[in-house]
């Protein structure tokens, strides 16, 4: 990404006033965009299929997330699994080649099984969560927001003396090596 395309990126109004989380797909691979964007965040979700590529590819990105920092906390989410025996075998093996040949601890955080409801709220071009809330994706999304919020004591993770969204854009204006 060019420095002046950067900062298109930026609104015009202050968006760690009326903002807790702001969520950014960065999509698949590993380009210098992707890695900035990765460590100016303060929490890294990494979702993944159970296509063999993808979970290639996911590795691939915890390989690099490693190299770059060893402590940040990186969670992990299974989407499209058939069964909750599939997400978890996903989820335990990526855990388990993580520590073992990176020594680099991830954390389960959830998963969204494939659901038929998905792709009936595409075609009706409506989130799946408004049109069936009673489906079992959206459940699923309901659990996985609860996880990403609280821990298991009912205490919110949202780290109150973070660096927030105002650390993201001076961590990610900085990677671009643009002075502010």
């Amino acid at each position: 990404m060019r420095k002046n395309r950067l900062w298109s990126l930026f609104p015009t109004y202050p968006c760690w006033i009326i903002f807790d989380v702001i969520l950014i797909d960065t999509g698949a691979g590993l380009s210098k965009n992707i890695m900035s964007f990765i460590l100016a965040a303060d929490e890294v979700l990494l979702v993944t299929t159970p296509e063999p590529t993808a979970i290639t590819d996911a590795y691939a990105m915890i390989k690099m997330i490693s190299k770059q920092d060893k402590h940040r906390i990186v969670k992990l989410v299974v989407n499209k699994a058939e069964t909750y025996k599939e997400a978890n075998e996903i989820m335990d093996k990526l855990l388990m080649v993580s520590d073992k040949f990176l020594s680099f601890k991830l954390q389960k955080t959830g998963y969204i099984l494939r659901d038929e409801c998905i792709p009936k709220a595409v075609r009706q071009q409506k989130p799946f969560c408004i049109s069936y809330p009673k489906s079992q994706a959206s459940h699923q999304i309901t659990e996985l927001a609860m996880n990403l919020l609280y821990n298991n004591e009912g205490i919110t993770n949202m780290n109150l003396h973070s660096k927030g969204i105002r650390g993201f854009f001076s961590r990610l204006l900085s990677s671009y090596g643009v002075q502010h």
